[in-house]
C-alpha cells in the first residue's frame, strides 16, 4: 500500500483518503472479534483497541505513529504485472524498461515512433499541479519512418491494448518484436501504429487499474507488459469471450483464499468449454471445492488438472468462438493452463479467436467470468507483486 499519504497534511484530501484506504485495509486484516483495531495514533501507540470511527477521530487529531507499519504497508506492493508479450527473455539490464505512473498524475501522451514495427515508446504524465514530465524514451537504438502522438482527454484513460508479435527484418533481421500496438481507452481505439504481421494479443482490463507499462527494448521494443493497480488487494483482467451476459445469475468467481493453494481443476468439455470447478487446500492441509462455474449443457469429457505441490499456473491461453451445439452465441472453445512447470492442454477445441496472457509467478489469486449453457468467458483476478 502507498504509504505517501502519511507525510501530507492531516486535513489535506490525500491524506484523509490514504487514511480511509489504510483503515479499511486495516480492519480486514487486523480487527479482534468486535471488528476493533489498534490505534495507531501518537498518544494509543498501537495499544489501545478502538473503533474504525475512533482511530480515525484519533489520527486525524494527534497523528500517526512516526515509522508505523503493518504487515501490509511492509509489503508495499501496489500494481500486478501482466505480461510479457513479445521477447521474454531477461536479458542485460539495459535491454529492460519500465513506465509506472506516479501517484496523483494523469497519462496524458504516448510518443510512438514506428514503421512496420514499433522502434520506442515515451509517456508525458501530468501532475495534479498541472506540471508535465516527459519518460525516457524507451527502444528506438533504431528510428523509424513516422512518429505519432497520442493525446487524452481529461476524462480518457488506457483499458487495453492489442497488437501483434512479429519477427524484424532489413537491417537488424530475426528479433522477436512488437510489430503493430493499438492502445485501447474509455472513449476510442488509437492505432494500430506499426504493421500487423505476426501473433496477435490482447488484454483488457477495467476502468481505473492501469499503473503503466514495461518491457524489453534495443533496437525496437521487444516486448511489453502491463502494470495494473490492484484494488482490494488484486487486479481484474479481461474478458475474453462473451461479454453480454452480465446479469448477475451468469457471473461465476473464484478467489484463490489467503494462504491457500490451487492443487486441482476439473475441466467439463467437448466442442466448447462446458464447466469448471477448483479444488484448493488450506495450511492445515483441508481441501475445498469451489461451486461449478457453467455447466448447464454438460461437455463429453471430464478432465483433471492435478499440481503438483510447488506448481503454479502463471498463464492461461484458449480461443473463443461460436458455439455449434442447442445454444448459439460466443464462448470459450479452447483453453490451457500454463504452469511453472508445464502447460495443461488445450482443453476443448481450438476454434475461433486466440488470446494469451502470461503473469508474474506468486501473482495467481482465481479467475471469473461469465456461464450459462457453456463457460461463455473467462478473465483473471492477479495479486499485487511490484
Amino acid at each position: 500500500m502507498d504509504t505517501s499519504w502519511m507525510s501530507e497534511s492531516r486535513s489535506s484530501t490525500p491524506f484523509l483518503k490514504g487514511l480511509g484506504e489504510f483503515l479499511d485495509l486495516e480492519c480486514k486484516k487486523n480487527a479482534n472479534g468486535v471488528g476493533e483495531i489498534k490505534c495507531p495514533c501518537v498518544k494509543c501507540g498501537n495499544k489501545l483497541w478502538v473503533t474504525r470511527e475512533k482511530a480515525t477521530e484519533h489520527i486525524i487529531f494527534n497523528g500517526i505513529m512516526e515509522g508505523y507499519t503493518t504487515h501490509h504497508l511492509k509489503v508495499g506492493k501496489e500494481v500486478a504485472q501482466v505480461g510479457i508479450w513479445g521477447t521474454k527473455s531477461k536479458g542485460s539490464p539495459h535491454n529492460h524498461w519500465s513506465f509506472r505512473l506516479k501517484n496523483n498524475h494523469k497519462l496524458k501522451k504516448i510518443t510512438i515512433d514506428h514503421g512496420d514495427l514499433i522502434f520506442s515508446l515515451m509517456f508525458t504524465t501530468e501532475d495534479d499541479r498541472g506540471s508535465f514530465h516527459d519518460s525516457e524514451k524507451f527502444g528506438g537504438w533504431n528510428g523509424g519512418n513516422e512518429e505519432c502522438e497520442i493525446t487524452l482527454d481529461f476524462d480518457e484513460e488506457i483499458i487495453g491494448i492489442n497488437g501483434m508479435v512479429g519477427v524484424s527484418e532489413g537491417e537488424y533481421p530475426g528479433y522477436t518484436i512488437i510489430s503493430s500496438l493499438s492502445f485501447i481507452t474509455n472513449k476510442r481505439t488509437h492505432g494500430p501504429f506499426g504493421q500487423k504481421t505476426g501473433t496477435p494479443f490482447e488484454v483488457p482490463w477495467n476502468k481505473g487499474s492501469f499503473g503503466g507499462f514495461y518491457g524489453r527494448a534495443g533496437y525496437y521494443i521487444d516486448g511489453i507488459g502491463v502494470y495494473l493497480k490492484a484494488s482490494q488487494e488484486t487486479a481484474r483482467v479481461g474478458l475474453w469471450g462473451n461479454e453480454l451476459s452480465t446479469d448477475p445469475q451468469y457471473r461465476w468467481s473464484f478467489r484463490l483464499e489467503e494462504n491457500y493453494k490451487l492443487t486441482k481443476i476439473t475441466i467439463d468439455h467437448g466442442d466448447m468449454i462446458s464447466s469448471f470447478m477448483f479444488t484448493s487446500e488450506d495450511c492445515m492441509g483441508s481441501m475445498h471445492v469451489s461451486n461449478k462455474a457453467g455447466g448447464y449443457n454438460d461437455g463429453t469429457a471430464i478432465s483433471e488438472v492435478n499440481l503438483a505441490w510447488d506448481e503454479e499456473i502463471i498463464g492461461v491461453n484458449g480461443t473463443f468462438g461460436v458455439s455449434t451445439g442447442m445454444r448459439v452465441g460466443k464462448t470459450i472453445s479452447s483453453l490451457s493452463f500454463i504452469t511453472n512447470k508445464r502447460s495443461h492442454g488445450p482443453f476443448g477445441h481450438a476454434t475461433g479467436t486466440s488470446f494469451s496472457v502470461p503473469w508474474t509467478k506468486g501473482s495467481f489469486a482465481g479467475f471469473y467470468g461469465t456461464a450459462g449453457y457453456y463457460i461463455d468467458s473467462i478473465g483473471v483476478y492477479l495479486r499485487a507483486t511490484a
